[in-house]
């Protein structure tokens, strides 16, 4: 038997699991390859592999198959609402610690060249493993090196800071590491501007670099510096507005392109040719994967400082990973380098979105019950106003056909007029957030719906067409675009364009942009890092393993003024009792590297 005929018998055994959608074709064909070179072909080790091939597309670093059949539902959920009775009836083994301990004598294991490592119970592929080895090293090493810097009691004044964020920029001060944590509107950004502004006090030739995962997030982080620039620039201290002049040469960009991305996973700078930088901020620290942190610590400066600025209670990286929460949730002494705001300064505390997302972090089931039912109506969910700010609850997709129409026609209007300052400030004005792809509440149903809307209202929609919006779905760093930014396309003599919010990013043709998707809609996990006036929440079943409060908290806290809600109480509530889980040996690693350090 020829390689290729043993490798295409040993994948038929296992099409079930792929016409089931609890695997992939590719996460199968990988598996199978690996599995046969390393002289293997028992079908428990066959599948353990392919779910560890698996794992980081749903944002897991390693495998715990205690877990592996509700993740794996998971998983085919977010992708399509597969029939669960078809994953739950496939020939799982029985005895999780037994199909480990098969995994673990394999030759899948056992040499240092082989594709898996066993971890405390996790199969990680290598690669990964190696990642999360490096990452929790690297930062206990900045969290153990201690510093004596006192923060400047002005430049606090200055920015009008809080006693808690006064205690943040200490905190973040102490060692190399600093993490600063709090929901939106907490004053992280003038948090940032403070710690910036210290830097550049104490020494006046100091290189600062800020970034963001995305273009998006790094232009609101601009934005919000800018208004730190305006309060420290009128200051009486000669030290603090030299200190505003150097912040405002700051330019915040993507995390790729201060690495410099070179392709999907290669930078200039690197090991052996680290950043130039004395203190690295990188907001919106909960978007980021494993593989980027490792190589954003490897490329640090051996003397620089690190802060992750974010919020730990938003959904994890859209990639494998969850290291800000595992940073944020690790106790022992890296705890010491985490400061959290936990007031926040977006909402009005008595308003309903205030009170209701504050209780989804907390998980508080009753009080978000509370909030629906007092601040909507038990008997008639509607709408509910407070200083201007609305939460509003509908049952179904066509009571927000009018939203998504109005604002689809005016972001066209705009574009096909060529007012390209006018379109980006539309669309950032309203957003629908799910959290399926596809299916009837996924993203891919919803883009269609919002199209259909537009040609009701004779606005034609074929091909590429004024006021689409368009989300890079791939990373292009010859373009300076990366996975994640959003842009629009406008028109003007010359044809169509896609503009990008990043000031210094000319108009691209949309024909030559091959990686994009059209985002009317978009998942819930996507919109982390942007923020828009009015969102449409589709939320998922009752019963959807989707549902969780990580969710539910992240969607609700992208509105700066309206969030309408498609679906129930009860699916409300149901997301309330979950809590999204990724598999991940990184918290606890950097308990133990502590505690050995």
């Amino acid at each position: 038997m020829t390689q290729l005929e043993r490798r295409r018998t040993l994948y038929d055994r296992f099409e079930p699991w792929v016409l089931s959608e609890a695997l992939t074709r590719h996460d199968l064909a990988v598996a199978v390859a690996l599995a046969d070179m390393c002289g293997e072909d028992d079908r428990h080790l066959i599948l353990a592999l392919a779910f560890a091939v698996a794992a980081p597309q749903s944002g897991h670093t390693a495998v715990d198959l205690r877990q592996i059949r509700e993740h794996t539902l998971v998983s085919a959920e977010s992708r399509s609402l597969t029939q669960v009775t078809d994953i739950e009836n496939l020939p799982w083994p029985q005895d999780a610690a037994e199909w480990l301990e098969e995994v673990s004598k394999s030759r899948l294991v056992t040499s240092t060249q082989s594709p898996l490592v066993v971890d405390r119970g996790l199969i990680y592929l290598r690669r990964f493993f190696h990642h999360e080895e490096r990452v929790a090293e690297r930062l206990g090493e900045l969290a153990r090196a201690q510093r004596s810097t006192v923060s400047n009691a002005e430049v606090s004044n200055v920015l009008h800071l809080s006693h808690n964020q006064q205690h943040a920029v200490e905190v973040c001060g102490r060692a190399r590491l600093g993490v600063l944590t709090g929901p939106p509107g907490s004053g992280k950004t003038r948090t940032v501007a403070a710690l910036v502004a210290d830097e550049f006090v104490a020494s006046p030739t100091a290189r600062v670099a800020l970034a963001a995962p995305t273009g998006k997030a790094a232009a609101r982080m601009a934005e919000s510096v800018a208004e730190s620039i305006d309060l420290l620039s009128a200051a009486d201290d000669e030290p603090i507005v030299a200190a505003a002049s150097a912040l405002q040469l700051v330019v915040p960009s993507t995390v790729h392109r201060l690495l410099g991305a070179r392709g999907s996973d290669s930078f200039r700078y690197d090991l052996h040719n680290p950043l130039p930088f004395d203190l690295v901020v990188v907001d919106e620290a909960s978007m980021l994967s494993l593989p980027l942190v490792d190589a954003l610590l490897q490329a640090l400066h051996p003397t620089a400082r690190l802060v992750f600025v974010g919020d730990a209670g938003q959904l994890a990286s859209v990639d494998a990973g969850s290291v800000l929460g595992d940073i944020a949730g690790a106790d022992g002494p890296i705890h010491s380098c985490v400061a959290e705001l936990t007031e926040t300064h977006r909402f009005p505390t008595d308003s309903v979105i205030g009170q209701f997302s504050s209780a989804v972090l907390r998980g508080d089931s009753d009080a978000a019950a509370h909030v629906i039912d007092t601040a909507l109506g038990a008997s008639a969910l509607s709408t509910s106003e407070t200083d201007g700010i609305v939460l509003e609850m509908v049952e179904e997709p066509a009571d927000v056909d009018q939203f998504v129409r109005d604002h689809a026609v005016s972001l066209s209007a705009k574009a096909f007029d060529g007012d390209i300052a006018g379109a980006l400030r539309q669309l950032d004005a309203f957003r629908v957030l799910c959290a399926h792809r596809s299916g009837p509440f996924g993203v891919n149903g919803w883009n269609v719906r919002a199209e259909r809307l537009l040609e009701r209202a004779e606005v034609q929609t074929r091909g590429h067409y004024p006021g689409q919006p368009i989300m890079v779905t791939a990373n292009d760093p010859t373009r300076r675009l990366f996975n994640g930014d959003v842009g629009v396309v406008v028109r003007d003599d010359r044809g169509l364009w896609v503009a990008f919010p990043n000031s210094d990013l000319p108009p691209i043709d949309p024909v030559s942009l091959s990686d994009h998707t059209t985002v009317h809609a978009m998942t819930i996990h996507k919109s982390q890092g942007s923020e828009f006036d009015h969102v449409v929440v589709v939320l998922p079943p009752e019963g959807s393993r989707l549902a969780t409060r990580e969710l539910l908290y992240t969607a609700v806290t992208r509105a700066r003024r309206r969030v309408t809600l498609v679906g129930s109480r009860a699916s409300v509530l149901a997301a309330l009792s979950r809590s999204e889980r990724r598999v991940s040996g990184l918290r606890h690693r950097l308990e133990t590297a502590q505690e050995h350090g």
